[in-house]
């Protein structure tokens, strides 16, 4: 039964488990693919295409030209030989056939998003479901959500094995970031980073714990509105670092706060739990980088199993990380 035209009771597990309001418009995803755009124009009509999407497109596009592609201003009577150069260099090109060929239509991946942001907005109302524009970075950008648009670099997710990404130079692209370059980890990462700017609570300036916690609360929201994706793709680890992480978690925990670092401020503790890398700095090699992630969606984790009627609109408001640290038992 609908308790206030918006929650339902889940019976397996005594969460909540909500639904749009009541009389709630269902969100629809569209793609806009302003990498086929400029990539499928005929070479000799790129001036012609740049109007079109920036008509299409609009702010989007002076971000995508300007900040991205770091190309010439929009209005800049070189941007068409700009870009008639970057839609022709063998590499992008080549990038850009692979995404065609791996995404298609890419029907999986907005029915995915689509997915996700309507147990968004039941989970909060007032949500915005952004317009998702993907387009190809030149291997510059991945994800880039703003207020109204979440952007996708597409060539980010054609597959490791790829050659384009062999060539990528490896002292700025280390091998842990090209084995994440997965078609299966695109509607997670877009989500991901959606969440990450739209949710994330400045926690700047405070300690480890805090981090921690705020970190924890958005993972804890990626996991719910995800439910069908496996859990090692939305940490964006691998199967083998999540099991490591679930098997040593007592362990993990211990090295935490055998040295104070918890309620530690200092950047160094902060970036050691929260910075992504091949793996965390004073754990083993098995270990994942970034691992502070998965230790604050646990302690949120916890907090929501022994609080099953909080909502993820109360447990955001919650602004006492000790609040959620209470409740963490790790074993």
């Amino acid at each position: 039964m609908l308790i206030a035209g918006v929650l339902l009771w889940a019976a397996c597990n005594g969460r909540i488990e909500p639904e749009l309001p009541a009389g709630a418009e269902p969100v629809t995803i569209t793609i806009g693919r302003l990498d086929q755009d400029l990539f499928h124009a005929a070479p000799d009509s790129m001036a012609a295409a740049s109007l079109r999407a920036h008509a299409n497109y609009g702010e989007f596009y002076r971000l995508y030209i300007e900040d991205i592609l770091q190309a010439a201003p929009v209005g800049d009577p070189r941007l068409p030989l700009a870009l008639h150069r970057f839609v022709l260099d063998p590499d992008w090109s080549e990038a850009q056939h692979a995404a065609d060929s791996v995404f298609g239509d890419m029907a999986e991946q907005r029915a995915d998003l689509e997915g996700a942001f309507n147990r968004l907005k039941a989970h909060f109302p007032d949500s915005l479901a952004p317009r998702v524009v993907v387009f190809n970075s030149g291997y510059n950008y991945a994800i880039v959500p703003t207020d109204s648009v979440l952007g996708i670099g597409v060539e980010w997710f054609i597959g490791k094995d790829h050659p384009v990404i062999s060539y990528l130079a490896p002292e700025r692209f280390p091998q842990y970031m090209k084995d994440r370059m997965q078609p299966d980890l695109l509607v997670p990462s877009a989500v991901k980073g959606w969440l990450m700017v739209h949710y994330l609570r400045d926690a700047s300036g405070e300690d480890l714990l805090a981090q921690l916690v705020e970190t924890g609360k958005v993972m804890a929201l990626l996991d719910a509105i995800l439910p069908e994706c496996d859990a090692h793709r939305k940490l964006a680890f691998t199967a083998d670092q999540l099991a490591w992480c679930e098997a040593n978690e007592y362990e993990i925990w211990k090295a935490l706060v055998g040295k104070d670092q918890l309620y530690s401020k200092k950047g160094e503790d902060i970036s050691r739990w929260m910075n992504d890398g091949p793996f965390t700095n004073g754990l083993p090699h098995e270990s994942p980088g970034h691992i502070g992630e998965w230790i604050g969606m646990r302690m949120v984790q916890a907090y929501l199993k022994e609080n099953p009627r909080t909502t993820f609109v109360q447990l955001f408001a919650l602004n006492d990380p000790r609040l959620i640290l209470k409740h963490y038992k790790p074993r």
